[in-house]
């Protein structure tokens, strides 16, 4: 099965994302791409915290297989959707609070 980065093509996400339970791409939107952020922010966070090693390459695999999506695109999606996710941010101030605050504790545990 031929796979398409996200946000790439024909301007439609068309993707099948492998994994368990496979899920189409276009199901991926800036909201979902926000959570899976969080959490990916959360996992650093409490690896930091409880080894001082960032996370494992299966914990994040794991992690973004829970969402049907693979981490490289995850990253295409962020890169091809800056501004839309950057204006979501914006009208949910508790979604940008969540992720700064996640960022500066991960900071404060890398820097221990």
């Amino acid at each position: 099965m031929k796979r398409t980065p996200l946000g790439f093509g024909r301007g439609v996400l068309t993707a099948l994302l492998l994994g368990n339970g496979m899920v189409l791409a276009e199901d991926l939107s800036v909201e979902r791409y926000v959570e899976l952020s969080s959490a990916r922010l959360e996992l650093e966070k409490e690896s930091w915290t409880a080894t001082r090693q960032p996370p494992t390459s299966e914990a994040m695999a794991a992690l973004f297989a829970g969402y049907g999506i693979e981490e490289a695109d995850y990253l295409a999606y962020g890169g091809a959707n800056r501004k839309a996710i950057a204006a979501y941010l914006t009208a949910h101030p508790a979604a940008k609070q969540r992720i700064e605050t996640l960022s500066a504790h991960i900071g404060q545990a890398i820097e221990e």
